[in-house]
Protein backbone atom coordinates (compact mmCIF):
# COMPACT_ATOMS: atom_id res chain seq x y z
CA UNK A 1 0.00 0.00 0.00
CA UNK A 2 1.76 3.12 -1.27
CA UNK A 3 0.09 6.46 -0.77
CA UNK A 4 0.56 9.60 -2.85
CA UNK A 5 0.29 13.25 -1.74
CA UNK A 6 -3.14 13.25 -3.40
CA UNK A 7 -4.39 10.73 -0.81
CA UNK A 8 -3.25 12.86 2.15
CA UNK A 9 -4.76 15.99 0.59
CA UNK A 10 -8.23 15.12 1.88
CA UNK A 11 -7.17 13.86 5.32
CA UNK A 12 -7.55 16.02 8.42
CA UNK A 13 -4.67 16.19 10.90
CA UNK A 14 -4.30 17.88 14.28
CA UNK A 15 -0.91 18.79 15.77
CA UNK A 16 -0.68 19.37 19.54
CA UNK A 17 2.55 20.90 20.86
CA UNK A 18 3.22 23.72 23.32
CA UNK A 19 6.23 24.99 21.37
CA UNK A 20 5.51 27.34 18.45
CA UNK A 21 8.64 26.48 16.38
CA UNK A 22 7.99 22.73 16.77
CA UNK A 23 4.36 23.09 15.67
CA UNK A 24 5.53 25.07 12.65
CA UNK A 25 8.19 22.47 11.82
CA UNK A 26 5.76 19.53 12.02
CA UNK A 27 3.19 21.43 9.97
CA UNK A 28 5.83 22.03 7.31
CA UNK A 29 6.67 18.30 7.23
CA UNK A 30 3.00 17.40 6.92
CA UNK A 31 2.56 19.84 4.05
CA UNK A 32 5.54 18.26 2.33
CA UNK A 33 3.92 14.84 2.76
CA UNK A 34 0.75 16.18 1.10
CA UNK A 35 -1.62 17.23 3.92
CA UNK A 36 -3.65 20.40 3.39
CA UNK A 37 -6.16 20.25 6.26
CA UNK A 38 -3.77 20.87 9.18
CA UNK A 39 -4.85 22.33 12.52
CA UNK A 40 -2.34 23.19 15.24
CA UNK A 41 -2.97 23.87 18.95
CA UNK A 42 -0.73 24.45 21.93
CA UNK A 43 -2.51 22.55 24.69
CA UNK A 44 -4.80 19.63 25.47
CA UNK A 45 -7.92 21.68 26.22
CA UNK A 46 -7.73 23.33 22.81
CA UNK A 47 -7.22 19.89 21.25
CA UNK A 48 -10.34 18.52 22.97
CA UNK A 49 -12.32 21.57 21.84
CA UNK A 50 -11.16 21.01 18.25
CA UNK A 51 -12.04 17.32 18.37
CA UNK A 52 -15.60 18.12 19.42
CA UNK A 53 -15.97 20.05 16.14
CA UNK A 54 -13.86 17.99 13.71
CA UNK A 55 -13.30 14.25 13.21
CA UNK A 56 -9.57 13.97 12.57
CA UNK A 57 -7.88 11.22 10.62
CA UNK A 58 -4.53 11.80 12.34
CA UNK A 59 -3.59 13.38 15.68
CA UNK A 60 0.05 14.06 16.52
CA UNK A 61 0.57 15.07 20.14
CA UNK A 62 3.70 15.88 22.06
CA UNK A 63 3.96 14.03 25.38
CA UNK A 64 4.91 17.13 27.40
CA UNK A 65 2.40 19.94 26.90
CA UNK A 66 3.37 22.29 29.72
CA UNK A 67 0.79 23.21 32.36
CA UNK A 68 -2.34 21.04 32.24
CA UNK A 69 -2.92 17.69 30.56
CA UNK A 70 0.02 15.93 28.93
CA UNK A 71 -0.18 13.89 25.73
CA UNK A 72 -0.96 10.71 27.70
CA UNK A 73 -3.86 12.37 29.52
CA UNK A 74 -5.11 13.94 26.29
CA UNK A 75 -5.32 10.55 24.56
CA UNK A 76 -7.04 9.13 27.65
CA UNK A 77 -9.55 11.99 27.69
CA UNK A 78 -10.32 11.79 23.96
CA UNK A 79 -11.04 8.07 24.26
CA UNK A 80 -13.12 8.61 27.40
CA UNK A 81 -15.18 11.30 25.65
CA UNK A 82 -15.53 9.14 22.49
CA UNK A 83 -13.97 11.89 20.37
CA UNK A 84 -11.70 9.56 18.37
CA UNK A 85 -13.27 7.80 15.42
CA UNK A 86 -12.15 4.20 15.05
CA UNK A 87 -10.07 4.98 11.94
CA UNK A 88 -8.15 7.87 13.57
CA UNK A 89 -4.40 7.32 13.95
CA UNK A 90 -3.03 8.78 17.20
CA UNK A 91 0.74 9.33 17.45
CA UNK A 92 2.56 10.49 20.57
CA UNK A 93 5.75 12.46 20.01
CA UNK A 94 8.36 12.99 22.69
CA UNK A 95 11.88 14.25 23.19
CA UNK A 96 12.12 11.99 26.25
CA UNK A 97 13.08 8.35 26.19
CA UNK A 98 12.85 7.62 29.93
CA UNK A 99 11.58 4.17 30.68
CA UNK A 100 8.64 5.54 32.72
CA UNK A 101 7.33 7.53 29.77
CA UNK A 102 7.90 4.78 27.22
CA UNK A 103 6.21 2.15 29.43
CA UNK A 104 3.26 4.45 30.02
CA UNK A 105 2.83 5.29 26.35
CA UNK A 106 3.11 1.66 25.22
CA UNK A 107 0.57 0.67 27.85
CA UNK A 108 -1.95 3.24 26.65
CA UNK A 109 -1.49 1.83 23.12
CA UNK A 110 -1.54 4.80 20.76
CA UNK A 111 -1.02 3.87 17.14
CA UNK A 112 2.63 4.90 17.21
CA UNK A 113 5.33 6.60 19.27
CA UNK A 114 7.87 8.90 17.65
CA UNK A 115 11.05 10.13 19.34
CA UNK A 116 12.34 13.66 18.61
CA UNK A 117 14.18 14.76 16.57
CA UNK A 118 12.80 13.13 13.41
CA UNK A 119 12.76 13.86 9.69
CA UNK A 120 9.73 14.19 7.46
CA UNK A 121 10.66 10.81 5.90
CA UNK A 122 10.53 9.13 9.35
CA UNK A 123 7.25 10.87 10.07
CA UNK A 124 5.75 9.76 6.78
CA UNK A 125 6.79 6.13 7.40
CA UNK A 126 5.15 6.13 10.84
CA UNK A 127 1.97 7.71 9.51
CA UNK A 128 1.82 5.28 6.61
CA UNK A 129 2.34 2.21 8.78
CA UNK A 130 -0.24 3.30 11.34
CA UNK A 131 -2.75 4.02 8.57
CA UNK A 132 -2.07 0.71 6.80
CA UNK A 133 -2.82 -1.26 9.98
CA UNK A 134 -5.94 0.81 10.72
CA UNK A 135 -7.19 0.34 7.14
CA UNK A 136 -6.57 -3.40 7.10
CA UNK A 137 -8.49 -3.85 10.37
CA UNK A 138 -11.03 -1.05 9.81
CA UNK A 139 -14.07 -3.38 9.78
CA UNK A 140 -12.98 -5.09 12.99
CA UNK A 141 -12.32 -1.76 14.73
CA UNK A 142 -15.76 -0.45 13.71
CA UNK A 143 -17.41 -3.59 15.08
CA UNK A 144 -15.46 -3.31 18.35
CA UNK A 145 -16.58 0.31 18.60
CA UNK A 146 -20.19 -0.93 18.33
CA UNK A 147 -19.64 -3.72 20.88
CA UNK A 148 -19.93 -6.47 18.24
CA UNK A 149 -17.01 -8.61 19.45
CA UNK A 150 -17.97 -11.88 17.76
CA UNK A 151 -18.30 -10.12 14.42
CA UNK A 152 -14.97 -8.33 15.04
CA UNK A 153 -13.24 -11.68 15.69
CA UNK A 154 -14.69 -13.03 12.43
CA UNK A 155 -13.45 -9.94 10.56
CA UNK A 156 -9.98 -10.55 12.00
CA UNK A 157 -10.12 -14.12 10.70
CA UNK A 158 -10.94 -12.79 7.23
CA UNK A 159 -7.84 -10.55 7.31
CA UNK A 160 -5.70 -13.47 8.57
CA UNK A 161 -6.72 -15.58 5.57
CA UNK A 162 -6.71 -12.88 2.89
CA UNK A 163 -4.00 -10.34 3.77
CA UNK A 164 -0.64 -11.88 4.78
CA UNK A 165 0.98 -8.44 5.23
CA UNK A 166 -1.32 -7.65 8.16
CA UNK A 167 -2.29 -11.13 9.30
CA UNK A 168 -0.15 -10.92 12.44
CA UNK A 169 -1.93 -7.74 13.59
CA UNK A 170 -5.29 -9.42 12.97
CA UNK A 171 -4.20 -12.50 14.95
CA UNK A 172 -3.14 -10.34 17.88
CA UNK A 173 -6.43 -8.45 17.86
CA UNK A 174 -8.43 -11.67 17.59
CA UNK A 175 -6.60 -13.10 20.61
CA UNK A 176 -7.49 -10.03 22.67
CA UNK A 177 -11.13 -10.34 21.57
CA UNK A 178 -11.29 -14.01 22.54
CA UNK A 179 -9.99 -13.13 26.01
CA UNK A 180 -12.50 -10.29 26.31
CA UNK A 181 -15.35 -12.63 25.32
CA UNK A 182 -14.06 -15.17 27.90
CA UNK A 183 -13.35 -17.80 25.26
CA UNK A 184 -10.24 -18.80 27.16
CA UNK A 185 -9.62 -22.22 25.65
CA UNK A 186 -9.97 -20.84 22.12
CA UNK A 187 -7.54 -18.04 23.03
CA UNK A 188 -5.06 -20.56 24.43
CA UNK A 189 -5.24 -22.61 21.23
CA UNK A 190 -4.73 -19.50 19.10
CA UNK A 191 -1.68 -18.32 21.07
CA UNK A 192 -0.18 -21.82 21.19
CA UNK A 193 -0.53 -22.08 17.40
CA UNK A 194 1.22 -18.73 16.91
CA UNK A 195 4.05 -19.69 19.26
CA UNK A 196 4.59 -22.98 17.44
CA UNK A 197 5.65 -20.88 14.44
CA UNK A 198 7.40 -17.92 16.08
CA UNK A 199 8.22 -16.77 19.61
CA UNK A 200 6.30 -13.49 20.01
CA UNK A 201 6.40 -11.97 23.50
CA UNK A 202 2.82 -10.67 23.17
CA UNK A 203 1.62 -14.18 22.25
CA UNK A 204 3.36 -15.63 25.31
CA UNK A 205 1.62 -12.99 27.42
CA UNK A 206 -1.74 -13.84 25.85
CA UNK A 207 -1.14 -17.54 26.57
CA UNK A 208 -0.28 -16.76 30.21
CA UNK A 209 -3.46 -14.68 30.56
CA UNK A 210 -5.59 -17.45 29.01
CA UNK A 211 -4.16 -19.93 31.52
CA UNK A 212 -4.64 -17.47 34.38
CA UNK A 213 -8.31 -17.11 33.41
CA UNK A 214 -8.63 -20.90 33.55
CA UNK A 215 -7.13 -20.83 37.08
CA UNK A 216 -4.02 -22.74 36.05
CA UNK A 217 -2.00 -20.69 38.50
CA UNK A 218 1.39 -22.42 38.39
CA UNK A 219 1.63 -22.44 34.57
CA UNK A 220 0.55 -18.81 34.41
CA UNK A 221 2.93 -17.72 37.17
CA UNK A 222 5.95 -19.36 35.53
CA UNK A 223 5.28 -17.62 32.20
CA UNK A 224 4.45 -14.25 33.78
CA UNK A 225 7.67 -14.25 35.79
CA UNK A 226 9.62 -14.84 32.58
CA UNK A 227 7.73 -12.10 30.73
CA UNK A 228 8.24 -9.63 33.60
CA UNK A 229 11.97 -9.68 32.77
CA UNK A 230 11.34 -8.41 29.21
CA UNK A 231 10.87 -4.68 28.53
CA UNK A 232 8.16 -5.31 25.94
CA UNK A 233 5.87 -7.17 28.35
CA UNK A 234 7.20 -6.15 31.77
CA UNK A 235 4.36 -3.86 32.86
CA UNK A 236 1.46 -6.05 31.77
CA UNK A 237 3.14 -9.21 33.08
CA UNK A 238 3.65 -7.67 36.52
CA UNK A 239 0.01 -6.49 36.52
CA UNK A 240 -1.23 -10.02 35.88
CA UNK A 241 1.25 -11.45 38.35
CA UNK A 242 -0.19 -9.13 41.02
CA UNK A 243 -3.69 -10.34 40.11
CA UNK A 244 -2.52 -13.93 40.39
CA UNK A 245 -1.12 -13.29 43.88
CA UNK A 246 -4.42 -11.70 44.89
CA UNK A 247 -6.36 -14.74 43.67
CA UNK A 248 -4.04 -16.98 45.69
CA UNK A 249 -4.33 -14.71 48.76
CA UNK A 250 -0.60 -13.87 48.64
CA UNK A 251 -1.42 -10.28 49.47
CA UNK A 252 2.03 -9.13 50.55
CA UNK A 253 3.50 -10.45 47.27
CA UNK A 254 0.72 -8.70 45.36
CA UNK A 255 1.54 -5.38 47.06
CA UNK A 256 5.28 -5.69 46.39
CA UNK A 257 4.68 -6.63 42.74
CA UNK A 258 2.28 -3.77 42.15
CA UNK A 259 4.68 -1.35 43.89
CA UNK A 260 7.31 -2.32 41.32
CA UNK A 261 5.03 -1.81 38.33
CA UNK A 262 3.73 1.57 39.53
CA UNK A 263 7.30 2.81 39.58
CA UNK A 264 7.72 1.68 35.97
CA UNK A 265 4.47 3.25 34.76
CA UNK A 266 3.17 5.76 37.31
CA UNK A 267 0.55 7.40 35.07
CA UNK A 268 -1.97 4.56 35.31
CA UNK A 269 -4.60 5.77 37.81
CA UNK A 270 -6.43 2.45 38.22
CA UNK A 271 -3.20 0.68 39.13
CA UNK A 272 -2.22 3.32 41.69
CA UNK A 273 -5.70 3.00 43.21
CA UNK A 274 -5.30 -0.78 43.38
CA UNK A 275 -1.93 -0.29 45.08
CA UNK A 276 -3.57 1.92 47.72
CA UNK A 277 -6.15 -0.82 48.36
CA UNK A 278 -3.40 -3.43 48.75
CA UNK A 279 -1.49 -1.21 51.16
CA UNK A 280 -4.67 -0.91 53.25
CA UNK A 281 -5.33 -4.65 53.03
CA UNK A 282 -1.81 -5.35 54.30
CA UNK A 283 -2.26 -2.93 57.20
CA UNK A 284 0.38 -0.53 55.84
CA UNK A 285 -1.34 2.66 56.95
CA UNK A 286 1.59 5.00 56.33
CA UNK A 287 2.11 3.54 52.85
CA UNK A 288 -1.61 3.93 52.12
CA UNK A 289 -1.36 7.64 52.94
CA UNK A 290 1.70 8.01 50.67
CA UNK A 291 0.01 6.27 47.73
CA UNK A 292 -3.12 8.44 48.04
CA UNK A 293 -0.92 11.53 48.23
CA UNK A 294 0.77 10.53 44.94
CA UNK A 295 -2.60 9.65 43.46
CA UNK A 296 -3.98 13.08 44.28
CA UNK A 297 -1.16 14.73 42.32
CA UNK A 298 -1.17 12.20 39.46
CA UNK A 299 -4.92 12.58 38.89
CA UNK A 300 -4.66 16.36 38.38
CA UNK A 301 -5.74 17.26 34.84
CA UNK A 302 -6.74 13.65 34.06
CA UNK A 303 -10.21 12.17 33.58
CA UNK A 304 -9.86 10.85 37.15
CA UNK A 305 -9.56 14.32 38.71
CA UNK A 306 -12.50 14.05 41.16
CA UNK A 307 -13.30 14.83 44.83
CA UNK A 308 -12.80 11.12 45.58
CA UNK A 309 -9.03 11.57 45.46
CA UNK A 310 -9.14 14.18 48.25
CA UNK A 311 -11.64 12.17 50.29
CA UNK A 312 -9.68 8.92 49.99
CA UNK A 313 -6.51 10.73 51.03
CA UNK A 314 -8.30 12.03 54.15
CA UNK A 315 -9.77 8.59 54.91
CA UNK A 316 -6.26 7.13 54.87
CA UNK A 317 -5.03 9.88 57.20
CA UNK A 318 -7.92 9.14 59.62
CA UNK A 319 -6.92 5.46 59.76
CA UNK A 320 -3.30 6.47 60.39
CA UNK A 321 -4.40 8.91 63.12
CA UNK A 322 -5.99 6.07 65.12
CA UNK A 323 -2.60 4.52 65.91
CA UNK A 324 -0.51 7.51 66.96
CA UNK A 325 -0.12 9.61 70.10
CA UNK A 326 -2.41 12.56 70.79
CA UNK A 327 0.05 15.20 69.58
CA UNK A 328 0.66 13.42 66.26
CA UNK A 329 -3.06 12.69 65.96
CA UNK A 330 -3.86 16.40 66.31
CA UNK A 331 -1.33 17.20 63.56
CA UNK A 332 -2.80 14.59 61.21
CA UNK A 333 -6.39 15.69 61.83
CA UNK A 334 -5.44 19.31 61.19
CA UNK A 335 -3.93 18.20 57.87
CA UNK A 336 -7.13 16.27 57.08
CA UNK A 337 -9.21 19.41 57.75
CA UNK A 338 -6.96 21.43 55.42
CA UNK A 339 -7.33 18.89 52.60
CA UNK A 340 -11.11 18.86 52.96
CA UNK A 341 -11.09 22.66 52.83
CA UNK A 342 -9.33 22.53 49.45
CA UNK A 343 -11.96 20.38 47.71
CA UNK A 344 -14.45 23.23 47.42
CA UNK A 345 -11.92 25.31 45.51
CA UNK A 346 -11.95 22.76 42.68
CA UNK A 347 -15.33 21.02 42.67
CA UNK A 348 -19.04 21.72 43.05
CA UNK A 349 -20.12 21.12 46.66
CA UNK A 350 -23.24 19.10 45.81
CA UNK A 351 -21.22 16.37 44.10
CA UNK A 352 -19.48 15.27 47.28
CA UNK A 353 -21.10 16.93 50.32
CA UNK A 354 -22.70 13.68 51.59
CA UNK A 355 -19.29 11.99 51.62
CA UNK A 356 -17.46 14.96 53.13
CA UNK A 357 -19.95 15.13 56.01
CA UNK A 358 -19.31 11.46 56.85
CA UNK A 359 -15.55 12.02 56.74
CA UNK A 360 -15.87 15.07 59.00
CA UNK A 361 -17.99 12.98 61.38
CA UNK A 362 -15.11 10.49 61.69
CA UNK A 363 -12.66 13.31 62.37
CA UNK A 364 -14.93 14.65 65.12
CA UNK A 365 -15.23 11.19 66.67
CA UNK A 366 -11.44 11.01 66.93
CA UNK A 367 -11.47 14.48 68.51
CA UNK A 368 -14.10 13.29 71.01
CA UNK A 369 -16.88 15.51 69.63
CA UNK A 370 -19.48 12.74 69.50
CA UNK A 371 -22.52 15.05 69.52
CA UNK A 372 -21.24 16.98 66.51
CA UNK A 373 -20.26 13.74 64.77
CA UNK A 374 -23.76 12.32 65.09
CA UNK A 375 -25.28 15.53 63.75
CA UNK A 376 -22.95 15.38 60.75
CA UNK A 377 -24.00 11.78 60.05
CA UNK A 378 -27.68 12.80 60.09
CA UNK A 379 -26.89 15.57 57.59
CA UNK A 380 -24.83 13.13 55.49
CA UNK A 381 -27.76 10.71 55.28
CA UNK A 382 -30.08 13.52 54.19
CA UNK A 383 -27.61 14.71 51.51
CA UNK A 384 -26.96 11.15 50.35
CA UNK A 385 -30.59 10.57 49.36
CA UNK A 386 -30.83 7.78 46.80
CA UNK A 387 -27.26 8.15 45.51
CA UNK A 388 -25.26 5.03 44.79
CA UNK A 389 -22.16 5.14 46.98
CA UNK A 390 -18.68 4.09 45.94
CA UNK A 391 -16.98 1.28 47.86
CA UNK A 392 -14.90 3.83 49.77
CA UNK A 393 -17.92 6.00 50.67
CA UNK A 394 -20.00 3.00 51.73
CA UNK A 395 -17.19 1.65 53.90
CA UNK A 396 -16.64 5.12 55.32
CA UNK A 397 -20.26 5.36 56.46
CA UNK A 398 -20.07 1.87 57.99
CA UNK A 399 -16.97 2.86 59.95
CA UNK A 400 -18.41 6.23 60.96
CA UNK A 401 -21.56 4.68 62.40
CA UNK A 402 -19.58 1.94 64.16
CA UNK A 403 -17.24 4.51 65.69
CA UNK A 404 -20.27 6.59 66.72
CA UNK A 405 -21.71 3.56 68.54
CA UNK A 406 -24.56 2.80 66.11
CA UNK A 407 -24.19 -0.90 65.27
CA UNK A 408 -27.42 -1.30 63.29
CA UNK A 409 -26.62 1.55 60.87
CA UNK A 410 -23.05 0.29 60.53
CA UNK A 411 -24.40 -3.16 59.62
CA UNK A 412 -26.68 -1.63 56.97
CA UNK A 413 -23.75 -0.05 55.14
CA UNK A 414 -21.63 -3.19 55.44
CA UNK A 415 -24.44 -5.09 53.70
CA UNK A 416 -24.53 -2.51 50.89
CA UNK A 417 -20.83 -3.10 50.22
CA UNK A 418 -21.43 -6.51 48.64
CA UNK A 419 -23.54 -4.90 45.90
CA UNK A 420 -20.91 -2.38 44.75
CA UNK A 421 -18.17 -4.36 42.92
CA UNK A 422 -19.24 -6.18 39.77
CA UNK A 423 -16.16 -6.06 37.53
CA UNK A 424 -13.24 -8.39 36.98
CA UNK A 425 -10.03 -6.40 36.67
CA UNK A 426 -7.05 -5.53 38.83
CA UNK A 427 -8.77 -2.71 40.73
CA UNK A 428 -11.97 -4.74 41.23
CA UNK A 429 -9.91 -7.69 42.49
CA UNK A 430 -8.34 -5.52 45.20
CA UNK A 431 -11.70 -3.98 46.11
CA UNK A 432 -13.23 -7.46 46.47
CA UNK A 433 -10.47 -8.53 48.87
CA UNK A 434 -10.75 -5.24 50.78
CA UNK A 435 -14.51 -5.70 51.20
CA UNK A 436 -14.08 -9.33 52.29
CA UNK A 437 -11.46 -8.29 54.82
CA UNK A 438 -13.55 -5.43 56.18
CA UNK A 439 -16.60 -7.72 56.44
CA UNK A 440 -14.56 -10.28 58.35
CA UNK A 441 -13.07 -7.68 60.71
CA UNK A 442 -16.48 -6.07 61.23
CA UNK A 443 -18.19 -9.41 61.95
CA UNK A 444 -15.39 -10.60 64.24
CA UNK A 445 -15.38 -7.35 66.20
CA UNK A 446 -19.16 -7.33 66.44
CA UNK A 447 -19.11 -10.93 67.72
CA UNK A 448 -16.37 -10.13 70.22
CA UNK A 449 -18.35 -7.17 71.59
CA UNK A 450 -21.51 -9.30 71.77
CA UNK A 451 -19.67 -12.08 73.62
CA UNK A 452 -18.08 -9.68 76.11
CA UNK A 453 -21.42 -7.96 76.71
CA UNK A 454 -23.21 -11.29 77.27
CA UNK A 455 -20.46 -12.48 79.63
CA UNK A 456 -20.82 -9.18 81.51
CA UNK A 457 -24.58 -9.64 81.80
CA UNK A 458 -24.14 -13.20 83.11
CA UNK A 459 -21.61 -12.04 85.70
CA UNK A 460 -23.86 -9.12 86.71
CA UNK A 461 -26.94 -11.33 87.15
CA UNK A 462 -24.94 -13.71 89.34
CA UNK A 463 -23.71 -10.87 91.52
CA UNK A 464 -20.09 -10.87 90.30
CA UNK A 465 -20.03 -7.12 89.73
CA UNK A 466 -16.23 -6.74 89.57
CA UNK A 467 -16.04 -9.43 86.88
CA UNK A 468 -18.97 -7.87 85.02
CA UNK A 469 -17.18 -4.52 85.06
CA UNK A 470 -14.12 -6.11 83.38
CA UNK A 471 -16.23 -7.62 80.58
CA UNK A 472 -18.25 -4.44 79.93
CA UNK A 473 -15.07 -2.32 80.02
CA UNK A 474 -13.36 -4.48 77.38
CA UNK A 475 -16.43 -4.24 75.12
CA UNK A 476 -16.51 -0.47 75.74
CA UNK A 477 -12.88 -0.18 74.61
CA UNK A 478 -13.93 -1.54 71.20
CA UNK A 479 -16.99 0.71 70.93
CA UNK A 480 -16.53 3.69 73.26
CA UNK A 481 -19.62 5.62 72.13
CA UNK A 482 -22.23 2.86 72.28
CA UNK A 483 -25.01 3.91 74.70
CA UNK A 484 -26.07 0.34 75.59
CA UNK A 485 -22.55 -0.54 76.71
CA UNK A 486 -22.26 2.78 78.55
CA UNK A 487 -25.50 2.06 80.43
CA UNK A 488 -24.38 -1.48 81.35
CA UNK A 489 -21.09 -0.10 82.64
CA UNK A 490 -22.78 2.66 84.63
CA UNK A 491 -25.24 0.24 86.25
CA UNK A 492 -22.40 -2.12 87.18
CA UNK A 493 -20.33 0.69 88.72
CA UNK A 494 -23.36 1.62 90.87
CA UNK A 495 -23.42 -1.93 92.29
CA UNK A 496 -19.73 -2.28 93.22
CA UNK A 497 -20.24 -0.59 96.58
CA UNK A 498 -17.61 2.09 96.27
CA UNK A 499 -16.21 4.40 93.60
CA UNK A 500 -12.51 5.23 93.19
CA UNK A 501 -11.00 7.88 90.93
CA UNK A 502 -10.72 5.53 87.91
CA UNK A 503 -14.26 4.19 88.14
CA UNK A 504 -15.59 7.72 88.80
CA UNK A 505 -13.83 8.97 85.65
CA UNK A 506 -15.30 6.06 83.67
CA UNK A 507 -18.76 6.69 85.12
CA UNK A 508 -18.68 10.38 84.17
CA UNK A 509 -17.66 9.45 80.64
CA UNK A 510 -20.59 7.01 80.41
CA UNK A 511 -22.94 9.71 81.70
CA UNK A 512 -21.70 12.15 79.05
CA UNK A 513 -22.28 9.57 76.27
CA UNK A 514 -25.75 8.69 77.54
CA UNK A 515 -26.74 12.35 77.80
CA UNK A 516 -25.70 12.84 74.18
CA UNK A 517 -27.56 9.74 72.92
CA UNK A 518 -31.18 9.09 72.00
CA UNK A 519 -32.36 6.43 74.47
CA UNK A 520 -35.51 4.28 74.40
CA UNK A 521 -38.07 5.00 77.12
CA UNK A 522 -37.02 1.86 79.00
CA UNK A 523 -33.31 2.79 78.86
CA UNK A 524 -34.09 6.39 79.86
CA UNK A 525 -35.89 5.15 83.00
CA UNK A 526 -33.01 2.78 83.68
CA UNK A 527 -30.50 5.62 83.30
CA UNK A 528 -32.41 7.84 85.72
CA UNK A 529 -32.65 5.04 88.30
CA UNK A 530 -28.91 4.34 88.08
CA UNK A 531 -28.09 8.04 88.48
CA UNK A 532 -30.07 8.20 91.72
CA UNK A 533 -27.77 5.54 93.15
CA UNK A 534 -24.57 6.98 91.65
CA UNK A 535 -24.89 10.74 92.27
CA UNK A 536 -23.90 10.59 95.90
CA UNK A 537 -20.99 8.22 95.20
CA UNK A 538 -19.65 10.39 92.36
CA UNK A 539 -19.71 13.48 94.58
CA UNK A 540 -17.57 11.67 97.14
CA UNK A 541 -15.03 10.38 94.56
Amino acid sequence: MTLTPKFYKHKKVLVVDDCDPVRASIKSMLQKIGFEHIATVSDANAAIANCTEVEYDFILSDFSLGEGKDGYQLFEALRHLSLLKSSCCYLIISAESQRQIVHGVVELQPDSYLLKPFTFIQLEKRLLRALQIKTALAKAYDEIHQGQFVEAANSCETVIKSDPDFAIYAVRLKGELLLQMEHFQAAEQLYSHILSRRDYAWARLGLAIARFCQQRWLEAEFELRELSRMDETKVEALDWLARLFIKRQLLKDAYETLSEVTKLSPKNYQRQKALANLAEINGLKEDTVKVYSRLLNAARYSIYDTPDNFLNYVRAIIEQAKDVNKLEQARLLKKADEILGNIGKRFSLETYIHEELAVRARINILKGNIDEARELLVKSDAAEGSRTLSVEACLDKAKAYFEAGNLSRSDEYMEKLSEVVNHEDLLANTLTVLIQQEHKQHDNLREEIKTLNNDGLDAYQNGYFGRALEFFNKAFDYMPYNPSLALNLLQTISKIGGVNKDSARLARRCVMILEQSELSDANQRRFQAVMKELNALLQLA
